[in-house]
């Protein structure tokens, strides 16, 4: 019997997000609040426009300024919505600021997230890594441009919040809530997020056809099939091959990184040799040197007890002289 290949298909697990919220999820923005229709929208969207566009340590008495306001015009559901709102935490505010301030930048942060989003649909793995440096790099310089803007706004970032900045950065790329919420300039807490769900091959075997309904295969279905399985084979191949490189050219840069910092250790060990030896000459001169001082001190306190007894022996004699 003519042997061939069984047919089989690829089933791949697409990767899956998880995002967390520090403190609560991310319906935590700003706009989860349910402000009354109408006019009491827009007006409700102008509040949290001035609340969140300043520093945290004002937030509260504003908030509960305008709930007063609002609540003595007889708007006690608006009152509440805003009474309702939370002050973000001081990443989540730079990040508000640098929205606002580089909309440009943010947009940025939009089309990646898109582009990534589409590669992953079409599991595109040449691009999803081009993609993934893209992304490394664009969470660097918007971390630094929401440092930059804190700055001028007077308010240092601690080197956590800025560790947050870049955690909700990457979370906005990966999550559509996140990332809306930041779009808007609304955020109140910090964003993480962890991927997880690695991709898998397995094959999934055609049922064992019974005995009694087993039918020859055509050769031409044979032939179609083997064909079919073996571009499957050559595609994957190709890009086994494609990541084989990638690899070998992370290795060369990864070991070029080692043998630069293998250098600089060597010369440093050297150096710290050479200071080593300077110490220990310096400290056999310093203890020469107190020997010195010491004799010096010695041979001054034996000179004043001479000059005591010179002076005393002058004295007398002047003494014994006025006497005659």
């Amino acid at each position: 019997m003519h042997s061939f290949l069984e047919s089989f298909k690829f089933c791949v697990d697409v990767e899956y997000r998880i995002v967390h919220v520090r403190g609560s999820t991310i319906s935590s923005c700003a706009s989860h609040v349910q402000p009354a229709a109408g006019d009491a929208m827009s007006r409700f969207d102008e509040i949290v426009d001035e609340l969140y566009g300043l520093t945290p340590d004002l937030f509260v008495k504003r908030r509960n300024e305008l709930a007063k306001e609002v609540k003595g015009e007889g708007e006690s559901a608006l009152a509440k919505d805003i009474s309702h709102l939370r002050r973000p935490t001081q990443a989540a505010w730079a990040i508000n600021q640098w929205v606002r301030a580089n909309p440009d930048d943010s947009d940025q942060v939009t089309a990646l997230a898109a582009d990534l989003s589409a590669a992953q649909r079409r599991s595109a793995a040449a691009t999803m890594r081009e993609l993934s440096r893209r992304r490394q790099d664009l969470i660097n310089s918007s971390t630094d441009g929401v440092v930059r803007t804190a700055s001028s706004l007077g308010v240092r970032l601690s080197d956590s919040a800025v560790r947050e900045v870049a955690t909700t950065l990457r979370a906005a790329i990966a999550d559509a809530d996140t990332l809306d919420a930041l779009r808007r300039g609304r955020l109140v807490t910090s964003a993480e997020y962890s991927g997880f769900g690695p991709a898998g091959v397995f094959v999934v075997p055609d049922p064992p056809a019974e005995p009694a309904r087993h039918v020859e295969p055509d050769a031409t279905d044979r032939t179609d099939e083997d064909t079919e399985v073996r571009r499957e084979l050559e595609s994957r191949i190709a890009q086994a091959e494609e990541d084989e490189r990638a690899a070998r050219d992370g290795l060369g840069v990864a070991s070029s990184a080692v043998d630069e910092a293998s250098a600089e250790v060597d010369e440093l060990v050297a150096r710290a040799r050479e200071l080593r030896e300077q110490l220990s000459r310096c400290e056999d001169s310093l203890r020469f040197a107190r020997q010195r001082l010491s004799t010096a001190e010695q041979s001054r306190s034996e000179s004043k007890v001479a000059l005591r007894d010179a002076v005393a022996e002058a004295n007398k004699l002047r003494a014994a002289l006025a006497e005659l």
